[in-house]
C-alpha cells in the first residue's frame, strides 16, 4: 500500500527527509564506506514474500543473507534460485528448523547436512550460485549451548547472530518495526528480519522504510 508507506515515512519522527525516496535523493545520498549494515532475513524462501524483499533490495542497490529452511528449499526451489540469482549469500537455518540445543549428534548433524545438501541441489544447475552459500549456520530460536558451539566447529560451520532484533515476527506494526531499526542502527550491525514463516506483509513495509532511511544516512547493505 503505498499510501501506508508515505504515512509511515511522514510520521518517522523527523528521521526522513522526504514523503518518498527519489531518485534524486539516492543520487546524493551516497554511501559512507564506513557505513556498512548487514540485513539478513530467516525462515524462507517463500514464493509470495521473498520475491518482494529481493525486489526492494534491487531498487536500493543492497544485498542481503538469507538463512533458509532446507524443507522451504525443497518445496519453492526457483525462489532460492532468485535469492542467488540476485547477488545475495544464503546460510543455513535447519531442515525442518528445530532447536539445536534438543538434538543428540546424529541429529544434529543430519539437520545441518541436509540443509547444505538441499541448498547445493537447488543451486547446482549454475555452478557459479554454488558461491551464494555461506559456511553460517543461524541456530533457530537462538538456541544455543555449548554441544552447539562444538559441533557447529567440528563441522566448519560459523554461527551467526544479530545485533538487532526488530521481531517482525512477533505482530508489531511496520511502524514500529521501523523505528527499532532507526534507533539501534550503528555502523556494522546485523539486522534480523523474516522473509518466511507467516504473514509478513508489515516485514515488506518496514524494510522499504529502513532502506530508504538508512540509505539517506548513507549506509550500505552487504551480505556476508
Amino acid at each position: 500500500d503505498p499510501g501506508r508507506t508515505q504515512q509511515f515515512i511522514q510520521l518517522a519522527n523527523g528521521w526522513m527527509q522526504g514523503p518518498t525516496s527519489t531518485a534524486e535523493e539516492q543520487e546524493f545520498a551516497q554511501p559512507d564506506p564506513e557505513l556498512v549494515v548487514y540485513l539478513t532475513f530467516d525462515d524462507g524462501p517463500d514464493p509470495k514474500w521473498t520475491p518482494q524483499v529481493l525486489d526492494l533490495l534491487q531498487q536500493y542497490h543492497a544485498t542481503a543473507t538469507f538463512y533458509e529452511i532446507g524443507y522451504n528449499v525443497k518445496r519453492f526451489p526457483e525462489t532460492t534460485r532468485q535469492v542467488a540469482m540476485s547477488g545475495n549469500t544464503i546460510g543455513l537455518h535447519g531442515y525442518y528448523h528445530l532447536d539445536l540445543t534438543q538434538l543428540d549428534y546424529s541429529e544434529f548433524y543430519l539437520e545441518v547436512q541436509e540443509n547444505q545438501e538441499i541448498l547445493e541441489n537447488v543451486l547446482s544447475e549454475d555452478p557459479q550460485l554454488l558461491n551464494s552459500i555461506t559456511p553460517c549456520l543461524r541456530p533457530p530460536y537462538r538456541a544455543v549451548n555449548q554441544t552447539v558451539k562444538n559441533i557447529t566447529e567440528e563441522m566448519n560451520y560459523t554461527l551467526s547472530f544479530w545485533q538487532i532484533d526488530t521481531e517482525d515476527w512477533s505482530g508489531k506494526s511496520s511502524e514500529e518495526i521501523f523505528t527499532t531499526v532507526a534507533n539501534a542502527v550503528m555502523p556494522g550491525a546485523t539486522i534480523l528480519m523474516h522473509d518466511g514463516g507467516g504473514d509478513r506483509l508489515e516485514t515488506i513495509h518496514a524494510l522499504e522504510l529502513v532502506l530508504h532511511e538508512l540509505t539517506l544516512r548513507g549506509y550500505s547493505f552487504a551480505p556476508y
